[in-house]
């Protein structure tokens, strides 16, 4: 593991850590925020989308998985491997500078997609019933963007940012242009920068070339915030994608509020079926899961005790559910728990 702990600079802790995805959705142009080489002439679309989020007592552990699809006349596929393109640069916003970065278990999700497969409701018969911190900025900041020490983690190389201010969102769009990472929207860059959020420009290199089926493997990075939350608004108006996400944490989360926001468990989608090991343990978690939060201290309380393990899924990010009228970034309410009675 890669453990970083200086240059830290708090800021709003209200968000996680999220990256864009487009597809090509009702004949309408999407741009997509995975940039392959320059000189990489055939077209990549982001595919769907695999995240995974622990969280207990003001910390969080998340993991990402970008995919994509690479098509066109004349590509060559060598060993799974995708021919000249060896380069994947995404962007990354956070809320707060990590201090851990890790590359996650190749079959993380593929597990996790095991343990919490859907089944029959059991009780279908019966009628079944539904189954913090406080951080501010320490010293003011000068407008403008500020590069921070550069991390490599396995084949991703991940370069922090701090922009602040108009200037700031100017200068990290021109490095972002002339790096090979595209520039963000104005609005979405305002968004986040108005929220004292920190940007990791990433890059995944691999000399023998990138799979050809379009999973890479999963990047893990660690992180202080109040809430679970995964932020999205960063995906606005760059197509339609599907986004399927995990929340591990030790209370129950309030699933109305994220249906609102158009995240589904697996009853709100089939009411028919319920999901698998909703209510769990940390020994009953995967070996792949548990590695992600068995070397956090700040995760320790996690390992006693029941635990929910929350699988959401997001149709059509983008375009059933509109991004823009979002006025925040994907959060998680916990359920108020009701006094004990005597």
């Amino acid at each position: 593991m890669y453990s970083i702990r200086k240059l830290m600079i708090t800021g709003s802790l209200a968000g996680a850590i999220a990256f864009g995805g487009a597809l090509l959705v009702d004949n309408r142009t999407a741009e997509a925020c995975l940039h392959p080489p320059k000189e990489f002439q055939f077209p990549i679309k982001a595919g769907s989308q695999k995240g995974l989020v622990f969280f207990a007592d003001g910390r969080e552990q998340l993991v990402i998985r970008p995919s994509y699809t690479v098509e066109g006349e004349g590509l060559v596929v060598k060993n799974d491997a995708v021919e000249g393109f060896n380069t994947l640069a995404w962007i990354v916003p956070v809320p707060n500078l990590p201090d851990t970065y890790e590359e996650a278990d190749a079959k993380l999700f593929s597990e996790l997609a095991e343990f919490t497969k859907p089944i029959e409701d059991p009780a279908q018969d019966d009628k079944r019933n539904a189954l913090g911190n406080d951080w501010h900025d320490s010293e003011k900041e000068k407008d403008g963007a500020e590069f921070l020490e550069q991390v490599k983690v396995g084949d991703y190389t991940i370069q922090p940012v701090k922009a602040k201010g108009e200037m700031g969102g100017l200068e990290l769009n021109r490095w972002l242009t002339d790096n090979g990472f595209g520039s963000v929207d104005e609005k979405v860059m305002k968004h986040y920068i108005d929220k004292g959020y920190y940007w990791l420009a990433v890059k995944l290199n691999n000399a023998k070339g990138l799979p050809a089926n379009g999973e890479v493997k999963p990047l893990r990075i660690g992180f202080a915030t109040d809430k679970p939350t995964f932020p999205i608004k960063i995906n606005q108006g760059r197509g339609s994608f599907d986004l399927e996400l995990w929340v591990i944490t030790s209370k129950q989360i309030d699933t109305d509020k994220t249906k609102a926001q158009g995240l589904k468990t697996v009853k709100q989608q089939d009411d028919e079926m319920v999901q698998s090991n909703q209510k769990t343990t940390f020994s009953r978690l995967p070996e792949v899961v548990k590695e992600v939060a068995n070397d956090d201290e700040a995760l320790k309380n996690l390992k006693t005790g029941d635990l929910y393990c929350y699988r959401f899924f997001g149709a059509g990010m983008d375009g059933d559910c509109d991004l823009s009228k979002l006025d925040e970034d994907f959060t998680f309410t916990f359920k108020e728990e009701k006094p004990a009675t005597k």
